[in-house]
């Protein structure tokens, strides 16, 4: 197993995705895997070379109100108990997935395309502009796995870390401090986790590249499929 520096697992990345016409990159993964930080790093690599797009999977997940009047079954891959709940984000139904299709589609036309982020506080300032000549747009977040099938000139990348990393991340995200909060976090990773086991992992052997974060933020390398980062 090897392990690489977050810098060099983005250049790689650029420079294969140049040597062949790789428009794509899907990046699925379980939270706080890195997935977002590994994007915008990218991004900043490919400054000097041309614009990359970012969409990010939050941005079109159904809002939290409506799934959390609602109820899916699923089944627990471990025990095979069947569990009802909230559509969390590991489902496909959570997500507006039409849309990002659409988007992706006028961007394959040549038309460049502008859409407010879910989070913005205003438009003005936090449109995001996606450019059709963009050399790469990469589309990241745990439901990107519903999405990569359907496009050609594509990679994918599954980016995993340990429990107590991802705890540890989210912690430290929520700027959260004292014992009892740790203890609701982990709680919360729990339910996260036997739902991300059990709909989302699947996947993780049809993508090109599978990646283990570590606490550095450097990777270890589980799955090279094209040897992008030899």
């Amino acid at each position: 197993m090897k392990n690489f520096t977050a810098e060099h697992v983005a250049k790689n990345l650029i420079k294969f995705c140049q040597e062949k016409n790789i428009k794509y990159l899907f990046i699925s993964g379980n939270g706080a895997s890195g997935k977002t930080e590994l994007s915008k790093l990218i991004c900043e690599i490919s400054k000097n070379i041309g614009t990359v797009n970012i969409i990010n999977m939050d941005d079109f997940v159904v809002d939290t109100k409506l799934r959390s009047s609602a109820k899916i079954k699923w089944t627990d891959c471990v025990t095979g108990e069947i569990h009802s709940g909230k559509y969390s984000t590991v489902f496909s139904e959570s997500y507006f997935l039409q849309n990002i299709k659409a988007i992706l589609c006028n961007l394959e036309r040549g038309n460049n395309y502008w859409y407010w982020p879910k989070r913005a506080k205003s438009q003005e300032e936090c449109v995001i502009e996606l450019k059709s000549d963009a050399i790469l747009t990469i589309i990241e977040g745990i439901g990107s796995v519903y999405l990569e099938q359907d496009f050609k000139k594509s990679l994918s990348i599954f980016i995993c870390c340990s429990k107590k990393i991802e705890i540890d991340r989210r912690i430290k995200r929520a700027k959260y401090s004292n014992e009892q909060n740790r203890n609701d976090v982990e709680n919360q990773y729990l339910e996260r986790n036997r739902q991300f086991e059990s709909i989302i992992l699947p996947y993780k052997d049809n993508h090109n590249l599978v990646l283990e974060s570590l606490s550095d933020f450097s990777f270890n390398v589980n799955k090279d499929e094209f040897n992008v980062l030899q």
